[in-house]
C-alpha cells in the first residue's frame, strides 16, 4: 500500500519513477496473496493499485491509458465498493473527454452517477460535477444535455 502511495506522489510530481512502484506494489500485492491482512487495509487490493495507475495516467496528461486503466480496475472492484467504484468511473469518463470521447465520457458519467445516486458521498459528487461542467461547451450533444440536467438534480439537491 505504501509502495503504491508512493507512486501516486511521484506522479504528482511528474516523476516516470511512479511506474516502477506501481509495478513493485502489484508484485507485492501478488506475494501477500493467502496471508492474514492487519483489519485496516482491507480496502487495498489489485483494483486499487490499477486506480492508483489510472488516476496518475490521467495526472500526467496520458488520458488513453487512464481510461483503460480505470476500466481494468471497475472490472474487478469488488461491487461492495460502491463510492469507489463511482469514483474511479467518474475519473474513467473525465479521461474519455479528455481523449474526445464525449459520448462515452456521457456514458459512463452517467454510470457513476447511477452509483453516486445510491450512497452520499462527497468525494464522488466532486468529480462529477466538475466534469458536467467541463462538458458545458458541449451543449449541443443531446447525450451532454441529459446528463448535466439529470447531474444537476441528483448532485445539487
Amino acid at each position: 500500500m505504501l509502495t503504491s502511495r508512493r507512486g501516486r506522489a511521484r506522479a504528482h510530481l511528474g516523476d516516470a519513477r511512479c511506474w516502477d512502484d506501481f509495478h513493485r506494489a502489484q508484485a507485492l500485492l501478488s506475494k501477500a496473496a493467502g496471508h492474514d491482512d492487519p483489519d485496516w487495509s482491507y480496502w487495498f487490493d489489485e483494483a486499487e493499485v490499477l486506480g492508483a495507475r489510472a488516476s496518475s495516467h490521467r495526472d500526467m496528461d496520458q488520458p488513453g491509458p487512464a481510461a483503460a486503466a480505470f476500466a481494468q480496475a471497475h472490472a474487478i472492484i469488488d461491487p461492495a465498493h460502491v463510492r469507489t467504484s463511482a469514483l474511479y468511473t467518474a475519473r474513467q469518463a473525465d479521461a474519455l473527454l479528455a481523449k474526445g470521447e464525449i459520448e462515452h465520457a456521457c456514458a459512463a458519467a452517467g454510470y457513476a452517477l447511477n452509483l453516486t445516486e445510491a450512497i452520499s458521498s462527497h468525494r464522488s459528487t466532486v468529480p462529477l460535477l466538475e466534469l458536467t461542467e467541463r462538458l458545458a461547451r458541449y451543449d449541443t450533444t443531446p447525450a451532454v444535455r441529459d446528463l448535466r440536467e439529470r447531474a444537476r438534480a441528483v448532485l445539487t439537491a
